[in-house]
């Protein structure tokens, strides 16, 4: 009986301890993409390669775009999500779209991959240039997603133009913009997103094409727009089947992965050494993780770092 007793015991104190950190289980969410995207099976990807290292760790992907992310973040709504250098600046500064919502909220994590702007139109158009589409019929992305804010609307305005100077546009997710070139409803389809992308590969399988290049005097206005643009080359031969020759000038702005400062330093170490030391198999979803290094993941292009990330990177010895 007093045995019993000791067990029964025992087992109540047990019950009353907190469990060990690493059995302590921990859940984030992780607001991703839009459908048809590269973000939703990367968020997939991300949240598998942490979980495989850190099982405590459960990520929950939901579908999101990088403005609706940082409005998540902004609010507490996510944990994780995914961004770009350019929103993340505005959002911390104030500016642009958030305009009387400037927060700290988010921090950086990880760059992914370059996200770049690549505008194409029919090669059998007289279209050399976005000046040439004043008066056209043109395809847009959705209202709110960055591709149309950061990208259409900023680039028509470093030419000293708007929307309103383009003629009938609609707008809708990326498929439908390419199907509306390929069937010339309208002449033009612009996006950023990976290299390649397979908004291109599909236009370009029935109509060949031309990218209209960002020239140097054009990225200058743009990174004073906004600082987080950087130039980039698409490189000739990436689109040779599609009709594209040569290099291609453009801009394109980091897909990087941001973090609430709500979200505890520890979950954000866990993530950070698990995507980095993982990040081969991200190679599996988007060809533009391969090769990446390490390095290049830690680089944060000026953004202030989450501190679970930055307390990674300096253990790895990819801070100083």
């Amino acid at each position: 009986m007093r045995m019993t007793r000791w067990i029964v015991a025992v087992l109540a104190l047990a019950l009353l301890l907190p469990l060990p950190a690493e059995a302590q289980k921990v859940g984030l969410t992780f607001t991703s993409g839009p459908t048809g995207g590269s973000w939703i099976p990367m968020a997939a990807a991300t949240a598998d390669v942490v979980k495989k290292k850190f099982p405590e760790l459960d990520i929950q992907v939901e579908p999101g775009a990088a403005l609706v992310n940082m409005e998540k973040i902004r609010i507490d709504k996510a944990d994780l999500g995914w961004s770009m250098t350019t929103v993340l600046s505005d959002a911390r500064a104030g500016k642009g779209q958030w305009v009387g919502k400037q927060t700290d909220r988010p921090l950086y994590v990880a760059n992914y991959y370059p996200n770049v702007w690549q505008l194409v139109v029919p090669a059998d158009s007289p279209i050399k240039s976005i000046k040439d589409l004043k008066g056209k019929p043109v395809s847009l992305p959705t209202r709110g997603n960055t591709s149309l804010d950061d990208g259409w609307v900023l680039l028509l305005k470093a030419y000293g133009m708007k929307l309103d100077d383009l003629g009938p546009k609609s707008y809708g997710p990326v498929a439908a913009n390419a199907e509306a070139v390929k069937n010339r409803q309208a002449l033009a389809a612009g996006w950023f997103t990976t290299v390649p992308a397979s908004f291109i590969r599909d236009l370009g399988s029935t109509t060949k094409l031309r990218m209209l290049p960002v020239p140097n005097d054009i990225i200058k206005k743009m990174q004073e727009f906004n600082p987080g643009f950087v130039r980039h080359v698409v490189k000739a031969g990436t689109y040779a089947a599609e009709g594209i020759e040569g290099d291609v000038v453009t801009i394109q702005s980091p897909t990087i992965l941001i973090a609430s400062s709500k979200t505890p330093a520890d979950a954000i170490y866990k993530v950070a050494k698990a995507i980095v030391e993982g990040r081969a198999e991200f190679a599996n979803v988007t060809k533009a993780m391969a090769g990446i290094t390490a390095q290049e993941m830690a680089q944060n292009f000026g953004m202030p770092y989450h501190p679970g990330a930055e307390r990674y990177y300096r253990e790895a010895g990819l801070l100083k």
